[in-house]
């Protein structure tokens, strides 16, 4: 049992045994920042595990706690229901804000904690979403909708990685925070193309 073996690691007190602690880094453009305005100023791109997962989830709690965000427009294959993540999106949708989820029933080995997680958002205010039927919908992204003082602009964070802020110190992976239009377009027409099942656009 590999779940079991793994356990092991954090019940011995042997730092003798252990490789020596790493931290991750933060990219220099996001440090002591605010997050929007870094990302305004330029794509950030970033590498898990030797960067940080921890501007990704300052992103979803910042745009749950902006009385200027409208919308947050996230997929969820992989998370768990005591994630920070979880947790803003449940506050931004009990605050009023417009939250989208889209829980992969079907994520190997996470279907009964999903369904778990979609009652809570939904009991929250959160509009559940379930993806294209006979299909998984693996997709990492999300959107955020913020009204701004020339219009709306739309955020988008993009990875490759599961959405588990511990997934990202075991598996590498990358991920992106950007404020390009043509990308918060895109993001848009996949999130509106899984919602209603029917065809868009070309990008």
């Amino acid at each position: 049992n590999l779940n079991r073996l793994m356990a092991v690691y954090d019940l011995v007190d042997r730092p003798d045994l252990k490789y020596a602690g790493f931290t991750p880094g933060v990219p220099s453009q996001l440090v002591n920042r605010n997050i929007f305005e870094a990302i305004r100023e330029g794509d950030v791109l970033l590498h898990h595990p030797f960067e940080s997962f921890g501007p990704v989830v300052d992103f979803v709690y910042r745009a749950a706690n902006d009385p200027a965000v409208l919308a947050i427009k996230q997929t969820l294959y992989r998370t768990t229901a005591d994630s920070p993540i979880v947790a803003s999106l449940v506050s931004a949708a009990r605050a009023g804000t417009e939250v989208t989820a889209l829980v992969e029933l079907r994520a190997r080995f996470y279907d009964a904690a999903n369904i778990e997680l979609a009652s809570k958002l939904q009991q929250a205010g959160a509009h559940d979403v379930y993806g294209v039927v006979g299909y998984k919908t693996h997709c990492k992204m999300m959107l955020v909708v913020r009204r701004e003082n020339n219009g709306l602009r739309r955020y988008v964070h993009l990875g490759t990685g599961h959405y588990p802020p511990g997934t990202a110190r075991a598996f590498t992976a990358y991920g992106l925070l950007s404020a390009i239009e043509r990308g918060g377009e895109a993001v848009r027409q996949v999130v509106m193309q899984l919602r209603s099942l029917r065809k868009t656009a070309r990008l």
